[in-house]
């Protein structure tokens, strides 16, 4: 199988932003979400729902789109629709599925296989296996069981609304939209779950970070041009490397970096498409308050909650400030920072923090976005200079679900973090962090923590039984000093469930909906 660099992958220069789900491409910032799961009863029912929610169409609701809203107001709501490998397999027949794997094989090596089984790859194991999925968390909806290997999960779907009642509204207006099928509804909806804002504010998540800071800068598309900018009120000072768009939208004309090698062209059923894993993850924010809650002597929670994340609770970057949040930061001031060579425009002293003791090479911010750091696995191009995880960087959809925690709340309350991890290649992208960055300790090729930086500190050990990694270290900024070893490091986010998904262009959902996959890409109609 040819090893596709990411980074070579060419397209058209202006993408057809009308053929592309909007939510691939940018935040809608519409703060209460419904995501639903929908099983299909009856395939030439889901065909027609598909092409009831196609833009253009006289239905209530329909697929949001890429390109720019009238006048840059928001609509009154957003919807965006996903495939499991099951679902697309119903949609169409299993010669037409075959032909879209053999031609796209390099996107469809974990697609295919399904969350349930790349389970042990990307660390959902122990409390956070499959067959513990969907029931435990609340929103199950089916009076069945889920099918162990996830093959009554067909159809995923975003629904965003300005308040919960209208929220509430659309939803209803969906399922009335569901055509009828041979016994009964053609799809049912079998699980569902709402993010709406945490008291504390928008984009907030409940362990207490501000987060959603981070979010790849694409090229050529309207809002981050200067025009575009300027336009919506943002800053035009941005220091982050600007990641291509092939990156997080599949093009037809694909290329290795290797003259010799043969183009790589996936199936046109593919193109202006993306992958995303859907993610329904538990926080146990009781056990991660008693770990920050016994700190190390001249510690303080909040600092050891700072070095667990790499940002302090309001956001601020400990290689910014190591030493205390900075009110004082805005816009991109969050985002403006490496950490070996300072940016232009990054804050604070720009000190080179090779050694991690600003910010651990074990805190999540630095595991699932090393920026220049050269020496961890993958982040650098042929010739050693750093290629800022370009092509590793995953577009984040997902909010927080259930109430606020409170001390001494009964058990069993569920809250936590849900929604979608986006990007063109599940391998090289959201599979790759996972399981080389997230889970793994040893990631980066010097490494003098005492356990070579362990586990992810808010996702914790894989299973209880890991005792040589239960703990998180870290280094004080003074010089000379030894590692800070915290022991008792646990579990703090449990999968509760999981999908992987096919998010088709506008012409591929067309082409779903006819039940057929197209024969030639576009340029070529």
């Amino acid at each position: 199988m040819m090893n596709l660099n990411l980074n070579a992958i060419n397209t058209v220069a202006e993408p057809k932003l009308g053929d592309i789900q909007g939510l691939i491409l940018r935040g809608y910032n519409l703060p209460y979400v419904r995501y639903i799961v929908f099983k299909i009863n009856d395939a030439e029912g889901a065909r027609l729902f598909c092409k009831k929610i196609l833009p253009g169409s006289a239905e209530l609701l329909k697929v949001t789109t890429a390109a720019p809203w009238k006048n840059g107001q928001k609509p009154d709501y957003c919807l965006n629709v996903g495939l499991t490998v099951f679902g697309l397999k119903k949609l169409i027949d299993q010669d037409q599925f075959e032909t879209v794997n053999n031609d796209s094989l390099e996107f469809f090596k974990w697609f295919k296989s399904g969350a349930v089984k790349t389970a042990g790859k990307i660390g959902d194991t122990d409390d956070s296996a499959p067959t513990l999925w969907w029931k435990r968390s609340g929103g199950w909806l089916a009076p069945q069981d889920p099918v162990a290997d996830g093959s009554d999960l067909h159809v995923q779907v975003s629904l965003f609304a300005h308040d919960s009642d209208c929220l509430k509204s659309y939803y209803q207006t969906l399922l009335g939209m569901i055509p009828a099928g041979a016994n009964g509804a053609s799809m049912t909806a079998v699980f569902f779950k709402d993010s709406e804002p945490l008291p504390k504010g928008n984009d907030y998540i409940h362990f207490g970070y501000k987060d959603s800071f981070s979010q790849p800068r694409l090229a050529n598309v309207p809002w981050n041009t200067v025009q575009g900018r300027l336009l919506s009120g943002k800053s035009l000072i941005d220091d982050r490397k600007i990641v291509p768009l092939d990156n997080f939208v599949i093009g037809i004309k694909n290329f290795s970096d290797d003259p010799l090698a043969p183009a790589y062209a996936p199936n046109p059923l593919l193109e202006n498409g993306s992958f995303a894993a859907f993610r329904l993850l538990y926080q146990d924010v009781k056990a991660f308050n008693k770990f920050i809650n016994n700190p190390p002597e001249g510690a303080s929670p909040e600092l050891v909650a700072a070095k667990m994340c790499g940002r302090w609770f309001d956001g601020t970057p400990l290689v910014v400030s190591p030493d205390k949040p900075n009110p004082d930061l805005k816009d991109f001031d969050y985002t403006n920072f490496n950490y070996i060579n300072h940016t232009p425009n990054q804050q604070g002293k720009g000190h080179n923090d090779d050694l991690g003791r600003l910010c651990p090479y074990a805190a999540h911010i630095r595991r699932t976005n090393p920026r220049d750091d050269t020496k961890v696995t993958g982040n650098k191009k042929a010739d050693g200079t750093p290629s800022y995880a370009e092509s590793r960087r995953i577009m984040r959809r997902a909010g927080p679900y259930g109430p606020d925690y409170v001390e001494n709340e009964p058990e069993g309350i569920q809250r936590g973090l849900v929604g979608l991890f986006i990007c063109s290649n599940l391998s090289e992208q959201f599979v790759f962090i996972m399981d080389s960055w997230i889970r793994q300790g040893g990631f980066r090729s010097e490494d003098g923590s005492p356990n070579a930086s362990g586990f992810d500190p808010l996702f914790g050990p894989p299973n209880k039984s890991i005792s040589d990694y239960n703990e998180f270290d870290y280094l004080p900024v003074n010089p000379g000093d030894s590692y800070v070893e915290m022991k008792g490091l646990e579990r703090f986010i449990r999968t509760d469930g999981s999908l992987l998904l096919f998010l088709p262009g506008i012409k591929a959902l067309e082409d779903l909906s006819n039940g057929v996959i197209p024969i030639h890409p576009q340029s070529k109609l």
